[in-house]
């Protein structure tokens, strides 16, 4: 009975989507989610998916938190009021998942961490969401973006999301992908299950692929000045160093 109960609940839990198709995915576990696209990634039999998002909107808040781990809880129930009717409208707004938390880089070792926490808003909503109350909510306008997944289960901790996004700029790497092609100044820590759910967790790290515009930005900037010589370029280095 334990098998069968642990099998409905996996198949229930994740979607297989095959390759280069539309992911309606109306549901999970009840759950609207937003629609995405799998497309082919830079090798077959990845132990990662690379999915294609349309532009959509997202309710979202930034919370400044020393940890990771403070961040969800924070976000969590600001967003929770927001749907529960602390908006313009008063209206009551359905759940939906993922979580997503955007992780941001530490401008230093010692700043606290700035993460933006988000909630999708559901199809019925998004042409004109209801405007948010709140100083510190916000509805949040996400373009078309392109994102390596790995999917892992458990209770996820700080430390897990970095080892799990670690693994993964690892896993792009040894597969081709280069540097300056991923946005290595954050990722995203996403959560499908709420605080309640102890078995079959559903836990995503994602990592940003830039657009072509992007990298080629990214390249430009590096080249140093084609009629200068090591030093001079050095010495131009040196000047725009911070003092």
């Amino acid at each position: 009975m334990f098998k069968v109960l642990r099998l409905i609940d996996i198949r229930c839990s994740l979607q297989y989507i095959p390759q280069n198709s539309l992911s309606i995915m109306p549901k999970y576990n009840g759950y609207e989610t937003p629609e995405y696209q799998v497309i082919d990634g830079p090798v077959k039999d990845a132990s990662y998916e690379v999915r294609k998002y349309p532009t959509a909107k997202w309710t979202s808040t930034e919370v400044s938190s020393p940890v990771l781990d403070g961040a969800p809880s924070t976000g969590f129930r600001r967003l929770f009021n927001y749907i529960t009717g602390k908006n313009e409208s008063g209206n009551t707004i359905s759940m939906t998942c993922p979580v997503t938390i955007a992780v941001n880089n530490r401008e230093s070792a010692f700043a606290n961490m700035k993460t933006i926490v988000s909630f999708y808003v559901p199809t019925s909503h998004q042409e004109k969401p209801p405007v948010p109350t709140a100083d510190d909510v916000y509805t949040e306008d996400r373009k078309e973006t392109t994102v390596y997944v790995k999917t892992f289960g458990g209770f996820a901790k700080s430390k897990d999301w970095y080892n799990q996004v670690t693994q993964l700029r690892e896993d792009l790497i040894k597969d081709g992908v280069k540097e300056d092609q991923i946005k290595n100044d954050m990722f995203y820590a996403v959560s499908y299950d709420n605080p309640y759910k102890f078995f079959w967790r559903r836990n995503e790290v994602w990592i940003t692929k830039k657009s072509n515009k992007e990298t080629l930005s990214s390249n430009k900037n590096k080249i140093q000045h084609p009629m200068k010589n090591d030093s001079e370029n050095n010495e131009d280095n040196a000047n725009l160093a911070p003092r």
